[in-house]
């Protein structure tokens, strides 16, 4: 895909946001589209960055390592895929959020590695709002807990909640997750204060029904970037 395509398809996405946004008397200055660029060359994320994107999500370190340096101007990387132990170090070194913390153990290693760096982390708590036994995240009922002693860590700032709804065609599932992610985030918004700012959900194929239930950080990919490329 060239650049120009890139650029009409993130000034459709940003409209689409808008007419949303509009509609539920949000402002649209305050949602933050993260471009995830999986499988999308280096190339390609430099042509969003110079269409506007400040802020891009990678699923696999693995992946991010050979990217990130690649494009400038450097935009806020997120990581947002599954976070294996072994890859944390560098996690922290390449990026500026992690979405996917979903353990204690996982956010410690964070913090470790995180203070060895001299770094501070911004991290999101990744909620398994769907119920999927397929999908990584603290379940609803411990998320609470996890979140007080996460807060506690050196090294990290506990900035906000991240969840990925149901793959389905069922718009009641989806509502439901979502739903679940906004009712959870307004409650440790009370417990943690301003701080605690961000709910990311929402993905190409439902970005705009998230955007109903509260969503202020959407992660899209082939709606700007277009399908993955064939393997």
């Amino acid at each position: 895909m060239n650049g120009s395509r890139i650029v009409t398809n993130l000034r459709e996405v940003q409209a689409k946001v808008q007419k949303r946004c509009l509609a539920n008397g949000v402002d649209p200055a305050g949602i933050t589209v993260v471009g995830v660029t999986k499988e999308i060359n280096a190339e390609m994320a430099v042509e969003a960055v110079k269409a506007g994107l400040t802020d891009l999500g990678e699923n696999k370190v693995q992946e991010a390592v050979s990217k990130i340096l690649k494009v400038a101007p450097r935009p806020r990387w997120h990581m947002i895929g599954h976070l294996q132990r072994n890859k944390v170090k560098k996690a922290v070194e390449l990026f500026d959020v992690i979405q996917s913390v979903d353990s204690l153990e996982l956010a410690q290693l964070i913090s470790d590695k995180a203070l060895d760096s001299g770094k501070s982390m911004e991290v999101l708590l990744q909620l398994n709002s769907s119920g999927e036994v397929s999908k990584h995240g603290f379940d609803p009922g411990e998320i609470r807990d996890a979140a007080d002693k996460i807060k506690e860590l050196p090294g990290l700032t506990l900035c906000g909640l991240m969840t990925i709804g149901p793959l389905t065609a069922d718009i009641e599932r989806i509502k439901k997750s979502f739903s679940l992610a906004r009712d959870m985030y307004g409650k440790f918004r009370d417990m943690l204060g301003d701080e605690f700012r961000v709910l990311s959900m929402g993905m190409s194929g439902d970005y705009e029904l998230a955007l109903d239930y509260g969503a202020n950080m959407l992660r899209i990919g082939t709606s700007i970037f277009g399908p993955r490329p064939a393997r």
